[in-house]
């Protein structure tokens, strides 16, 4: 009763109105950023920095890290130039899946060397990019470049300018471009379906895994000093750059070139995109991750990052000024169309001189160079055919399937090695698998609206509940018993958080009749909550958003799953927020037994008891980003149960499983904590099935 009669307290504005329509959320696209604000303490960006690490991990679908298998390197096929090499190189990142490149090598000079890791983003055929005459024409006119060679092929011209420099450059395939096996993973449709996505597999994932295993190669040459490795690309290598500097610590020096920008752009292909990647976050928060490590961002007016020296530039200087490091992070602005030219790539090659030691002194400027033909940096050829291993999309995608399903496994052990389990695989993934929802103990603003009528020896309350900072809220039904209203009035037995798929309207009727058994469960004494959750209709568009600017809905948005997980939270953090907080019995239905799991599975301890029914959990049959129950990534985890194995071991009651059998996950957490009494299984969950069990 005291938390109520707080509940009431906190109502001072009582406005007696219509409650307002169903929520609803504005959808996120790729062309805007997240309005990242630098944080003042330190060690609080820290912390954050480390979020975003596990974010990017995360949405790649390598948390946790694959199993490393040998790369089985291949070098073949040098070809001499006056002051570096050029050689031909196949490894494996996966078993049967090959990275493929050209290594570039000094000549005549004495390592160890630094290493630089080249992506090279979307331009045609990419390493092997060679432009028409039409470009090299325009190069030429426009100032861009001074030399045929070089606006013809700025690819090579940029790996030749800093092997020259006294640099081992490593410049690799994207997925599906040049020898990176275009027919079998062709780069824009290549698992692109929804259960790939549950799977946590993906374009951006799988280039990320080979940057990250391309460093590895890097770190098996002898002649590399690995103290010493930097990374640079443009546009969608730029973002391949970012990415690699939010991950990987080994990368010490970083040049990502024309990509990052605070709201215009954000990257729009499938190997700059995912599921989870940039919920809360941007391309400017997830460069500054890189702090205090040094890197340049060159940029063009002709391009979305034509204003990041005054939006996104001041931002990262603020973060490395918290190290002292502001000297270490730079920028240039070129008038220029979207580019990796001369005068961004002689910023870069001054900037790594500095960073690198590489002990030029003045000013570097690019060299000649003669280029090689594309056809004949090829990496295979008669005597070094693409492998007899190598394996198509469906091929990697089993191996995947396998794979992570064996490393989550691992993970359901004796209770010692549980623990350190939860807390270093599953709590984050789920955390993050959420859009980053934490709970969070403070109730937020006072609900805004209330309409209250005595009815059938109860009394219900409508308002609209809205947390601190947020744009959106929810309506929720609080069906208190009028005792519990009454100076003196018994005490209240429990709270119970009701969520059923038809929310409100599933409970009370239009003329303010309850269902008969909610006033039955009112009448036992216990106050009912019924939230209205948001739906798939509740996502809306800004009138000027173009429909395909939302083809990456989840990489920008929290799912649908995620906002009435985190409506719940709020719910729960609420009835908590009494110094006397009334004990909290959760009770979910039908669709709405994946969020009241999840919800238990974050919230724990403050929940005192709950009864889901888990008709409604096999992730695997949601059918697009948008379905009430669509979690990404769910399956990488092995679907719902080890992520809500994690809510302890408080009594829980399920309803409706397939084989009436607690899901052997929860059987042993439960078991592990000696707690085997409080998981029970009813094959069904009508109205009289959950009277009988509150009245246990």
């Amino acid at each position: 009763m005291r938390t109520l009669l707080l509940f009431l307290a906190l109502l001072p504005n009582i406005i007696l109105a219509e409650m307002p329509p169903e929520s609803t959320e504005l959808i996120r696209t790729l062309h805007e950023g997240s309005h990242f604000k630098p944080y003042t303490d330190k060690a609080a960006w820290q912390k954050r920095a480390v979020y975003l690490r596990e974010q990017v991990l995360i949405s790649a679908g390598l948390w946790p890290m694959p199993e490393k298998g040998p790369l089985n390197a291949v070098i073949h096929g040098r070809i001499d130039r006056d002051d570096y090499t050029i050689e031909k190189v196949y490894f494996e990142s996966y078993p049967g899946f090959y990275v493929t490149g050209n290594l570039y090598r000094p000549k005549g000079k004495t390592g160890p060397f630094p290493a630089v890791l080249s992506p090279h983003g979307h331009w045609t055929n990419g390493r092997l990019y060679e432009a028409p005459n039409q470009e090299v024409k325009k190069q030429l006119d426009g100032g861009w470049e001074k030399e045929e060679n070089a606006a013809r092929y700025p690819m090579q011209a940029r790996c030749a300018g800093l092997a020259r420099l006294g640099c081992i450059v490593f410049f690799y395939d994207m997925v599906g471009y040049a020898d990176a096996d275009p027919e079998h993973f062709p780069h824009k449709t290549t698992y692109r379906d929804l259960d790939s996505d549950l799977h946590g597999l993906s374009v951006f994932g799988l280039q990320t895994w080979d940057s990250i295993r391309s460093i590895d190669f890097l770190e098996s040459l002898p002649d590399v000093d690995r103290k010493r490795i930097a990374i640079t690309g443009a546009s969608g290598g730029a973002s391949q750059t970012i990415m690699m500097m939010a991950t990987d610590d080994r990368i010490a020096v970083a040049a990502p070139v024309n990509m990052i920008s605070a709201g215009e752009h954000q990257g729009g292909c499938v190997c700059e995109n995912n599921s989870l990647l940039r919920v809360g976050t941007d391309n400017v928060e997830l460069a500054a991750t890189f702090a205090p490590k040094p890197f340049i961002h060159p940029t063009a007016t002709g391009d979305w990052t034509k204003d990041f020296l005054e939006q996104g530039f001041p931002e990262i200087q603020a973060t490395y000024k918290l190290f002292g490091a502001q000297t270490n992070v730079e920028s240039m602005r070129q008038t220029a169309p979207h580019n990796y030219n001369l005068h961004a790539r002689e910023a870069v090659y001054n900037f790594f001189n500095r960073h690198l030691k590489l002990g030029h002194e003045g000013v570097v400027t690019e060299q000649k160079f003669t280029p090689v033909k594309p056809k004949d940096l090829s990496v295979w050829d008669a005597e070094h055919p693409r492998p007899k291993n190598a394996v198509d999309a469906a091929g990697l995608k089993n191996w995947w399937v396998e794979m992570t399903a064996r490393q989550i496994n691992s993970l359901r052990a004796p209770a010692a090695h549980r623990a350190e389990a939860v807390e270093n695989v599953l709590r984050p993934a789920l955390l993050h698998l959420l859009g980053g929802i934490a709970f969070n103990d403070a109730a937020g603003k006072p609900p805004k609206q209330k309409i209250s009528k005595l009815a059938n020896d109860f009394h219900t309350v409508r308002f609209h509940y809205e947390s601190e900072g947020e744009s959106r809220g929810f309506n929720v039904l609080m069906l208190l018993p009028a005792p519990a209203m009454e100076e003196g009035g018994a005490v209240e037995r429990e709270a119970v958080l009701l969520v059923l798929p038809g929310g409100i309207s599933e409970a009370i009727g239009e003329d303010g009749t309850p269902a008969e058994w909610v006033a039955r469960l009112v009448k036992t004494g216990r106050t009912v909550l019924v939230p209205d959750l948001l739906r798939e209709t509740g996502l809306t568009q800004r009138p000027t958003t173009k429909p395909a600017a939302v083809e990456f809905f989840s990489g920008y948005n929290p799912t649908v799953l995620a906002y009435r997980v985190h409506d719940l939270l709020r719910l729960v953090a609420f009835i908590h927020s009494s110094k006397h907080p009334t004990p909290l019995c959760l009770i979910g239905i039908g669709e709405a037994g994946p969020a009241c799991l999840l919800t238990r599975a974050i919230a724990g301890d403050r929940i005192g008891r709950a009864m889901i029914d888990a008709g409604a959990c096999d992730l695997s049959t949601a059918q697009s980003e948008m379905h009430v129950n669509f979690l990404p990534h769910a399956l990488r985890y092995g679907g719902i149960w080890p992520l809500v194995s994690l809510g302890g071991t408080g009594d829980l009651t399920l309803c409706h499983l397939p084989e009436d059998a607690a899901p052997p996950w929860l059987r042993a957490a439960f078991d592990a904590d000696g707690a085997s009494d409080k998981l029970h299984v009813l094959h069904g969950a009508k109205p009289e099935d959950i009277l009988r069990w509150l009245q246990r």
